[in-house]
């Protein structure tokens, strides 16, 4: 049985405790740290629909290692993510600021039956990843140097639509042993009992017209702590 977190006192190589910021022109708009929400006493959870209706928020993440390692990242209370052994989600949400290109009538050229009453939408957005990676530059620590975390690929495919269309959906922030690995040694070779590093995220991709777009940079600072047995940040919370 999991025993409470020990309060342990801030250490001197903590990093500055960055929150994400949006920049307003970019083509995809990205933020972070989005929380699904649940019900008192359930452990179903459920994302925002859009970009605009996301109002629950994670500023930052803690990572108890003896609980991630044993359980995972947990749901929410005492339920845990199956197999998120050692793997630490982040909710995201991601907005096209592309104006609407949707034109109608669109016929294929040669012969008849083209594609008439077709929607082109030649401003939406095939976002195909993230890049993930834990920057030196935000990530300098007084005595240890910084912690050599390569740059991390996260595929997935989501549309969306130009004129406002949006996606919420959770990216692996750490994916695996390996990664989480790299952190945790670092740690322990600083000498610290935990350490805040600065993580940052950056999705990748084209519109239909096959011009490459990426988003803002989001930065999203989680804490390390080897020894803890609990206090992993959660994907849920229970609405109030």
């Amino acid at each position: 049985m999991k025993t409470p977190m020990k309060v342990l006192s801030a250490s001197a190589l903590l990093a500055l405790s960055l929150s994400g910021c949006v920049e307003q022109d970019a083509t995809l708009q990205l933020k972070g740290g989005v929380l699904a929400t649940t019900g008192e006493g359930e452990v179903a959870c459920v994302l925002p629909s859009d970009y605009e209706s996301v109002v629950v928020f994670s500023s930052n993440g803690f990572i108890a290692g003896q609980e991630f390692a044993e359980f995972g990242q947990p749901l929410v209370g005492d339920e845990y993510v199956p197999g998120s052994q050692n793997a630490f989600n982040l909710g995201v949400a991601f907005l096209n600021r592309l104006p609407d290109s949707r034109n109608v009538g669109a016929t294929g050229g040669g012969g008849s039956g083209g594609f008439e009453g077709l929607y082109l939408d030649q401003n939406a957005i095939t976002v195909t990843g993230a890049r993930v990676n834990v920057p030196s530059d935000l990530n300098s620590f007084a005595g240890v140097g910084s912690v050599d975390f390569p740059e991390a690929r996260r595929d997935f495919s989501a549309l969306v639509e130009s004129g406002g269309g949006s996606v919420v959906m959770t990216v692996p922030l750490i994916a695996g042993s390996s990664e989480y690995d790299v952190l945790e040694e670092f740690v322990a070779s600083s000498g610290a009992s935990q350490i805040t590093f600065v993580f940052t995220m950056q999705l990748v991709g084209e519109t239909l017209a096959g011009n490459e777009v990426t988003s803002n940079i989001y930065q999203y600072p989680v804490t390390i702590c080897p020894s803890c047995d609990a206090g992993t940040t959660g994907v849920c919370v229970v609405a109030e």
